[in-house]
């Protein structure tokens, strides 16, 4: 019995020891590709850095932001080269100081030019005499313009018994437009496609809220449209400002509205590229067919134009 027993436990032994074999072979494959990846990427940063730094610049300049954060971190040296003028200056829009020259607030002396870059991603300027925005997106460098309700083109909107001008602590602009009262409306912005990044491909969004007794949004939808001036748009989508409203909660992959950061929503128009500088773009939101619904509680921000997210 006790000879049984002992080649039972041999026996025992001998898997548990084939199985952490076998596991131990898995997990240094495992390990051996890991090491093999990493030393690849090892020996692309150190090829990377025996180029002299001009070299290096030349070619993060055809890189990206993002890109370029992302090498800084790898070395001391790719950090230098990352950092330098002549890599941001081809991330920087060609005429953004005329367009700093516009802003109604003081801007900071930059000690470089990704010190311009970073400063315009994040703090939007107050331009056009606060009637409109400007930005960089963070990862493209492209352009944003952000139409304040004071650039917009609303119907009514001179008359103190539709529409007010009020300030709230949340905006970027000064004033916003309050919609008192009104049977239909209609809302109008215009951009010019040579101020904006050429060749780029753009969504426009209504950025806006609606008051707790807001009333007249969940009983039509309204139409939204984006078209080049002077041709009529094939494009034009109807669609509900209240996000609440049971059409926006059926999944058609149509827009709906979309709660931001900022605690505004945000409603998509349309897209639109700048294949032609000459362009003229309008951006339109209206309530077309009188109802004899009252409308109110609605708070315009604005129209903001960003680069389209592939």
């Amino acid at each position: 019995m006790k000879k049984i027993n002992i080649l039972q436990n041999l026996t025992i032994k001998k898997k548990q020891i084939s199985t952490i074999n076998i596991s131990s072979r898995k997990c240094n494959g495992k390990t051996q590709s890991m090491e093999k990846e990493q030393s690849k990427k090892n020996n692309s940063n150190t090829c990377l850095s025996m180029l002299p730094e001009e070299c290096i610049t030349k070619i993060f300049a055809f890189t990206s932001p993002q890109d370029v954060c992302r090498f800084s971190l790898v070395s001391t040296y790719l950090h230098s080269a990352a950092d330098s003028d002549s890599v941001w200056a081809k991330f920087l829009p060609s005429d953004y100081l005329s367009i700093i020259t516009k802003s109604e607030t003081p801007i900071p002396d930059f000690r470089s030019l990704k010190d311009a870059y970073v400063y315009l991603a994040d703090h939007p300027l107050l331009i056009d005499e606060g009637h409109k925005s400007f930005s960089l997106d963070k990862w493209t460098g492209k352009k944003c313009y952000f139409l304040g309700a004071r650039d917009l083109n609303l119907s009514w909107g001179d008359s103190l018994e539709h529409w007010k001008w009020i300030s709230v602590p949340e905006s970027r602009f000064p004033e916003v437009a309050w919609l008192e009262l009104v049977w239909w409306f209609q809302i109008l912005g215009t951009i010019r496609a040579g101020i904006l990044s050429p060749l780029t491909s753009y969504t426009a969004y209504l950025v806006y809220k609606l008051e707790d007794y807001s009333y007249g949004s969940d009983a039509r939808n309204v139409e939204v449209s984006v078209e080049f001036c002077g041709v009529k748009s094939a494009n034009v989508r109807f669609l509900f400002l209240d996000p609440d409203h049971p059409s926006n909660m059926e999944l058609d992959h149509k827009p709906v509205p979309k709660l931001r950061k900022d605690g505004w929503f945000e409603l998509e128009l349309g897209n639109f590229s700048t294949e032609n500088e000459d362009d003229c773009i309008e951006l339109t939101i209206e309530d077309v067919i009188p109802d004899f619904q009252a409308k109110g509680g609605l708070i315009v921000e604005g129209f903001e134009i960003r680069p389209t997210i592939a």
